[in-house]
């Protein structure tokens, strides 16, 4: 019984590693497909203090610029805002249900909320003591 349960166990732990590796490779080959071109639908940014929920403090832009993630793990954010935009670049990895964004020496970790071939929602979480920011962008494709 015991060798029975032991077999068992390597059985899930494997299929687990399997299950979460063809996850990565399918969300890195989703990201760089075609041109790796996404539109950044929605931007949204939430703040809250002390647990409370600020609205005030906190807004949404649509159709915020775009992504072009790159085969070779580098890419290009415009973000567009009130009339305004910026462009960062930088490389990017995935990790499961991560997306990880390096630019210069910064590094930001984005949990994959939602991912399909035209659409993948991430969000980023910044704590500092009482203070919580929260980051939340939707991004698709045609």
């Amino acid at each position: 019984m015991r060798n029975v349960t032991g077999i068992l166990f390597l059985a899930f732990v494997f299929a687990m590693g399997l299950a979460s590796c063809s996850k990565e490779k399918r969300i890195e080959k989703n990201l760089a497909r075609k041109d790796g071109k996404w539109d950044v639908e929605s931007y949204e940014y939430k703040y809250y203090y002390n647990g409370t929920y600020y609205p005030y403090d906190s807004f949404t832009y649509t159709n915020a610029g775009s992504f072009v993630f790159e085969k070779n793990g580098t890419y290009t954010w415009t973000f567009i805002a009130d009339g305004e935009s910026d462009i960062s670049t930088g490389t990017w990895s995935n990790s499961g249900d991560e997306l990880t964004l390096v630019q210069n020496s910064s590094t930001v970790k984005f949990k994959i909320l939602e991912e399909s071939k035209k659409k993948i929602k991430i969000e980023y979480t910044e704590t500092d003591g009482v203070e919580k920011e929260t980051y939340t962008m939707t991004l698709t494709r045609d």
